[in-house]
């Protein structure tokens, strides 16, 4: 096979599994395969941010192309053409593309700028504490008080739409209330990705470390982001250690705890992990409606306690989407001039309704699982650490996450543990499940007997 066969199977995994059609034509498509040995693959492309980019977001995936293409691990080698062996019309079109990429992101840069202000709006007033997230409020607090000092980094992780901006936000407003002088950054970690490539293809480093490396307190929103992102996260870990150095607040929120960010580098796992890491779980029904009292206050609109009832009973999945309802029922009520009524509701949200679903408490959870391994709910809630009863203890506190979105907190009230005993049981089964155990079919069985009537 030579090496125009390979660059175009390679070319053909690369198609089906990049991200961006966009990337794709103007970065990858105009590259050409000129070498290749037993240790290296090399491509040449038209212009220096072609290697750049495909340095810093594609290098993975093309050598994981030419592997499948070669059966060979081979080390991707990037060159730039001189101006006079790239074709003419092809570098044309491609500086064409180019100009008119960077002329549309500059504009899209322009319009988004203020979106990384502090929005004055989230605060720790109107952030409605429930037993899913009164530790990470309590600690945000502490770190707004006393920014470099206690819990640092602050690691926040839960699913989207559970209140961590919301959380970030009020850290960077009460830090700038009580300390004035203080410099606080927000940022997202696509922001932090997309501003260290621009810096790197202007030539603007030094610009990129003293907004990144100079403030008081830095907030960094969705950090996996940064995930498989070799270049980013070397530039990462150095802004990291001299803002942690010099006693300088961290606070990063993420969809999954940092052991689980498996493309992220060791170092930065560790840094993410040596300071206080906490969990936003989906809110109770009774935050839930706390919740939706908040914004209907915030709308000015009266809203019968039924409605709010039955919406929270019915809307679980986070509070995004819980807002969300809420303000769609309001406007399509005002707009037809229709009462907010409960049966107002079941029609405009449809298919939810309360006789649909079966009641999953961690009582009903813990009886199942105990009939289950034919164990007592006493030996559930007990001491005993044998290994056919403390498993079925961690299998029930699984399910307790799992099914109702509990944070550890509120798991250990439930079976009288703390919430450090209730983290490393459900890791245990987490990692069993990771690793094929029988433990999967074991929990399958006791979900469905716990969703049946």
């Amino acid at each position: 096979m030579d090496i125009k066969e390979i660059w175009d199977k390679a070319l053909v995994y690369i198609q089906k599994n990049i991200n961006s059609k966009v990337s794709y034509n103007i970065h990858i498509e105009p590259a050409r395969a000129v070498y290749a040995d037993d240790d290296f693959f090399e491509i040449t492309v038209p212009f220096t941010i072609n290697r750049n980019i495909i340095d810093f977001r594609y290098r993975n995936l093309i050598e994981t192309a030419v592997e499948m293409a070669t059966g060979k691990k081979l080390s991707l080698k990037i060159s730039v053409m001189e101006e006079e062996t790239a074709v003419p019309e092809e570098i044309k079109e491609i500086q064409q593309l180019t100009k008119e990429a960077n002329k549309i992101a500059d504009e899209y840069r322009r319009q988004i700028k203020e979106l990384y202000v502090l929005s004055p709006k989230y605060t720790f007033d109107n952030f409605v504490v429930g037993s899913s997230n009164e530790f990470a409020s309590a600690a945000a607090k502490t770190v707004s008080e006393s920014p470099g000092h206690i819990y640092n980094p602050l690691f926040i992780y839960g699913n989207s739409g559970l209140g961590k901006t919301h959380l970030m936000y009020a850290i960077g407003n009460k830090t700038k209330e009580l300390h004035p002088e203080m410099n606080v950054l927000y940022i997202t970690g696509e922001k932090f990705t997309s501003d260290f490539i621009k810096s790197v293809r202007e030539s603007k480093m030094q610009e990129f470390t003293e907004k990144y490396r100079t403030p008081d307190v830095l907030l960094v929103d969705d950090v996996q982001f940064i995930e498989s992102k070799e270049a980013t996260q070397e530039e990462f870990f150095h802004t990291f250690n001299e803002l942690f150095t010099n006693n300088r607040q961290i606070v990063l929120t993420s969809d999954r705890k940092p052991s689980d960010l498996t493309t992220l580098t060791d170092r930065l796992r560790t840094r993410f992990s040596q300071g206080l890491i906490i969990d936003i779980s989906i809110p109770t029904y009774e935050t839930r409606v706390a919740i939706l009292q908040n914004k209907a206050l915030e709308y000015g609109v009266k809203v019968n306690d039924d409605v709010l009832d039955y919406i929270a009973d019915n809307v679980r999945s986070n509070i995004r989407e819980l807002e969300g309802v809420l303000k769609s029922v309001i406007s399509k009520s005002q707009f037809k001039e229709i009462p907010l009524t409960v049966d107002f509701v079941k029609e405009t949200i449809g298919k939810i309704t309360v006789t649909d679903k079966v009641k999953v408490t961690p009582k009903k959870i813990i009886e199942k699982t105990a009939f289950y391994y034919n164990i007592t709910v006493d030996d559930i809630m007990g001491k005993i650490k044998t290994k056919d009863i403390a498993v079925p203890r961690q299998v029930a506190m699984y399910l307790c996450r799992r099914l109702l979105g509990m944070s550890d907190t509120a798991i250990g009230r439930e079976f009288g543990k703390d919430r450090s005993t209730v983290s490393s049981n459900i890791d245990r089964i987490e990692l069993a499940l990771k690793n094929g155990s029988s433990v999967e079919s074991e929990i399958n069985y006791i979900m469905k007997d716990i969703s049946s009537r």
